[in-house]
């Protein structure tokens, strides 16, 4: 619910700031006063089209907020946590309109995007204009005002579907497109195998092929570091020699002190030791030997790596990697026919998918076209249009395929017996037009997610005793939800539960209109004042008392 609303410095309003209540809330004035730039403001603040035009003349910016009350909505509450943008049960928007053109918009004080302001927007208010009957025309809107109506869930899972289907679709008419793109590509990854396969390196491991290349670009060296290391162990004067030669005096010595037996057992187990890392350096010594071809090849073998490596923008490391994908590719695009195959059954398993629910939903929009039918027929009586008739008619055609599913939804109207229904707006006059839209509106007010409602002038064309039922109708919707009727009727004016009125003076040559809520006085002479027009009597102020009692009795 709407529960203040702040303007400050938009078009001809310098400032204001109101109070607003549950029921029916009628606004009014003078024409010209400006009912509609309060719509406008609101608008604005959830996130509607803005132009510096808004801004009063000789301000720089100008400012709207406006405080809702979201006890009673809990997907606006769900949308705000997932958003992080929660406040407890109250939600505040606002926006800031600048001349340079970089306005703002917050929701509970953190900035948002205005897409993300008028997404929430949707959710908390719904302005029903006088030309709605302009929107109905439209066979989106038709349609839109029957699922909305029908408040179900396969409207969306048939949307889904379809867009499943849509894209499995596409990826198979682009499998199944032989361009010459595709060819230069096979050509491409063909090449680009050509080069791994010349590699000819019979399996071995890159990491091997490094290992040996250093190992026999290494080999002299090799070999004169083992020499030398032999030399130091195994040589008459090496270490071996001279651990041995003191062995001897070490077992004389533990012979007469037992407490060297330790350094004794060290001496032999190092000897022993030695003797095996010589015979171990002999025998590597023994095998090597400096294999030029073996080495000429590795050159070879590792500068195609690494041109290859280079060319992929990869290390040496990563070439197996990169030759399995390009295979694995070049199978796929070798071997079209299994991979169109899959594609094909998956196209057809959810193509048929979107049609068992498209058929549910076509069943459940006949349902729910004969009961909104029936609905808004049984209103019309009540507005001076007895006999009339409103049919939606629901026709499906199986070969239509589309996201919405496969019907054509389309409104007719016979606004008085004897007359073929037919298209909405060929059919009915104006005021017709108003009535069976005030009509449909009523009558879904149920599927409407908010609970704030804003009917502008929606009694266009109306007067007399059909008046004072729309005044009545819109005050019984009050009692469910918040209600803000803009009317120039005093009849509909008499029902509301509250009365707010808009009023413009000149101050200082300019143009300024303001708002303000009105007390039972007050009320009764703004009614007084809409019957008799300038000039209030006590016969107007009698009258505009009896139509207050009335509708309050």
């Amino acid at each position: 619910m709407l529960n203040h609303i702040h303007i400050r410095h938009f078009a001809i309003i310098d400032q204001t700031e109101l109070e607003l209540h549950a029921g029916m809330t009628a606004l009014t004035g003078e024409t010209g006063a400006g009912k509609s730039i309060l719509l406008d403001a609101l608008g604005q603040v959830l996130g509607g089209r803005s132009s510096s035009d808004n801004i009063q003349q000789g301000a720089d910016r100008a400012e709207i907020s406006a405080s809702f009350d979201i006890d009673r909505l809990p997907a606006v509450k769900q949308w705000l946590v997932e958003h992080d943008l929660d406040d407890n049960d109250e939600c505040l928007l606002r926006r800031i309109l600048t001349r340079s053109g970089k306005n703002r918009s917050t929701i509970n004080g953190r900035p948002v995007s205005n897409q993300l302001q008028k997404e929430l927007g949707n959710q908390l208010l719904s302005i029903h204009g006088q030309n709605e009957h302009q929107q109905l025309a439209k066979p989106a809107a038709q349609r839109k005002l029957l699922d909305d109506f029908s408040q179900s869930l396969l409207p969306d899972q048939v949307a889904k579907a379809y867009d499943a289907w849509y894209k499995a679709n596409e990826q198979l008419l682009s499998a199944t497109d032989d361009t010459q793109a595709t060819q230069n590509r096979i050509d491409l990854l063909q090449f680009q195998l050509q080069e791994f396969d010349a590699l000819d390196i019979g399996g071995i491991n890159i990491g091997d092929i490094e290992s040996e290349h250093r190992w026999l670009a290494s080999a002299d060296k090799l070999m004169q570091l083992s020499d030398t290391a032999i030399q130091a162990l195994d040589s008459d004067s090496g270490a071996s020699t001279s651990l041995a030669s003191a062995i001897a005096p070490l077992s004389e010595l533990v012979a007469i002190d037992e407490r060297m037996q330790e350094a004794l057992d060290l001496i032999e187990s190092a000897e022993i030791q030695t003797q095996e890392a010589a015979s171990l350096l002999r025998n590597h010594a023994s095998s090597m030997e400096h294999d030029g071809n073996r080495l000429s090849w590795l050159d070879e073998k590792l500068s195609t790596l690494h041109r290859l490596a280079k060319k992929h923008h990869v290390t040496i490391n990563e070439l197996d990697a990169i030759e399995a994908k390009l295979r694995d590719e070049l199978d796929s695009l070798n071997a079209p026919e299994q991979h169109i195959e899959l594609l094909s059954k998956e196209v057809d398993a959810l193509a048929q998918v979107y049609k068992d629910l498209s058929v549910k939903l076509s069943r459940l929009r006949k349902r729910q076209a004969k009961k909104l039918s029936e609905t808004i027929t049984a209103s019309m009586q009540t507005l001076a249009m007895e006999g009339g008739v409103l049919q939606i008619d629901v026709t499906t055609d199986k070969s239509f395929v589309q996201r919405h599913g496969q019907d054509v939804i389309t409104l007719k109207v016979s606004p008085n017996p004897g007359i073929k229904p037919g298209p909405l707006a060929k059919i009915a006059s104006g005021g017709e037009l108003s009535r069976i839209s005030l009509c449909i509106q009523l009558a879904t007010i149920e599927s409407h997610a908010v609970n704030t409602l804003i009917f502008d002038e929606v009694d266009t064309g109306i007067g007399g005793a059909v008046a004072e039922t729309v005044g009545r109708l819109l005050r019984e919707v009050g009692s469910h939800v918040q209600v803000l009727c803009v009317t120039h009727l005093p009849q509909v004016a008499a029902q509301a539960h509250n009365h707010m009125q808009v009023s413009k003076k000149v101050v200082k040559g300019m143009t300024k209109t303001q708002l303000h809520t009105l007390g039972k006085k007050e009320t009764r002479d703004e009614i007084a004042r809409m019957l008799g027009g300038a000039k209030v009597t006590k016969k107007t102020q009698q009258h505009a008392q009896e139509m207050l009692d009335s509708a309050t009795g």
